[in-house]
């Protein structure tokens, strides 16, 4: 009989995958104008990084260095979405910002060849910040009468939402659930952000498709 082990590897498996659903409904239909060009763009890196470590790992390399670029272009994506709804700019000030605390984790405390724990568990309160904030500010933006349920940059942001809100507990425990073997539920708690990942790509794929209605 299958173990809990085995379910959270086995969700693990497609979660590093999953990214290629986004990215084929993106390259398929979606609009390539506005945020959603250059976010489909991100998940272009994002498909091309998750190989990456795929084939790494099978040849037991450290690509560790990778999740370390893949922390910081996930945090910059959605950073750049809500730039670009909110304020149809983006705000280079705060990309400095999130650029220089990754590359400073990186040099003074996390290296490169270590999983970034920290950098993730931050990104992770950052993207729920932001996705509070521009719930926030539909809540105010009473001209636009779009039910929700139709507009793409509310069901991709709710995606994000729901990816930092699962992934949250796993990063910030993460030095506790990687060290020793993965036996009982806590130590196989990366399913929290496995299963929040394929959600989240799941929903942002919908995202996508829901550019061709408006």
């Amino acid at each position: 009989m299958a173990s809990f082990r085995d379910f959270d590897f086995a969700i693990a498996d497609v979660s590093d995958v999953s990214d290629v659903l986004p990215l084929i409904v993106w390259v398929l239909f979606a609009k390539k104008q506005g945020p959603y060009l250059i976010h489909g763009v991100f998940f272009c890196a994002f498909f091309l990084i998750n190989a990456c470590t795929l084939i790494t790992a099978e040849f037991d390399y450290n690509n560790l260095p990778a999740y370390h670029l893949l922390a910081l272009l996930q945090i910059m994506a959605v950073y750049i979405f809500y730039c670009q709804l909110a304020n149809q700019r983006i705000n280079k000030l705060g990309m400095i910002i999130l650029l220089s605390f990754h590359i400073a984790n990186a040099i003074f405390y996390q290296s490169i060849w270590t999983f970034n724990s920290l950098t993730w568990t931050v990104d992770m309160i950052i993207m729920i910040v932001i996705g509070l904030l521009y719930f926030l500010k539909l809540y105010n933006n009473e001209s636009n009468y779009m039910p929700l349920q139709k507009r793409p940059d509310f069901i991709i942001m709710s995606g994000w939402l729901l990816y930092a809100s699962g992934s949250l507990f796993t990063y910030l425990m993460a030095s506790k659930i990687l060290s020793g073997y993965a036996e009982g539920f806590f130590k196989n708690a990366w399913f929290f952000q496995s299963a929040s990942n394929i959600l989240k790509d799941i929903i942002i794929s919908y995202g996508f498709w829901l550019t061709t209605k408006i």
